[in-house]
């Protein structure tokens, strides 16, 4: 089979989160761990992917699977004083050695659409970020209440990757591709914009 004909697989890592006293899923720099920074890293706005990324053994569950991309949106806050807002990161996490890409299907095409997968991750981690930023750190029940605002954009984030994959038949679907593409990238620049405002 060709493998611009094989299906791409899009793997999505569970929650990442960190209150105080908890480990966060994700990359954390606090303490300069090299092997974290060599599994893991973050999107960065004129970084793309490139086929060294994916370190991982290959774990298709069908013949035809080409690659897997394994992202998460993680957040963790500080311990913040009473009656003082908590600061919250939100982050988009890649991780190197749970994504694969078969030897034979090292093919543009396919790049661009694992790329689209990391990059539909960054819009959803800007809308966690956004929602959190809004956030009252005088309701009860803080971390129910972030948990409730993860949910939310983590089923919506997951909806737009399951139809990314279905509308452009895991990146075979040439047009369709392409569209998602240019959706993904303008989508992108609206939300640096609105950060500037």
């Amino acid at each position: 089979m060709n493998c611009v004909q094989r299906n791409c697989v899009y793997a999505l890592i569970g929650l990442g989160m960190c209150f105080p006293g908890i480990t966060a899923t994700g990359r954390d720099n606090s303490k300069g761990d090299e092997t974290i920074v060599k599994d893991k890293f973050q999107w960065q706005e004129h970084t793309r992917l490139s086929w060294d990324d994916f370190k991982g053994a290959v774990n298709a569950t069908q013949d035809e699977s080409a690659a897997a991309t394994y992202c998460s949106i993680g957040f963790k806050t500080n311990t913040a004083t009473p009656g003082s807002k908590p600061e919250i990161e939100v982050y988009n996490t890649f991780y190197t050695n749970r994504s694969w890409v078969r030897t034979d299907a090292h093919v543009q095409s396919i790049l661009d659409h694992e790329q689209g997968h990391f990059d539909l991750c960054e819009i959803y981690t800007r809308k966690l970020k956004d929602r959190m930023s809004n956030f009252d750190p005088g309701t009860p029940g803080v971390k129910q209440a972030l948990m409730e605002i993860y949910s939310e954009v983590s089923r919506e984030y997951e909806t737009r990757q399951q139809a990314y994959e279905d509308e452009t038949i895991h990146g075979t679907n040439i047009p369709q591709q392409k569209r998602w593409q240019e959706e993904i990238a303008n989508e992108l620049i609206r939300q640096n914009r609105g950060s500037r405002v």
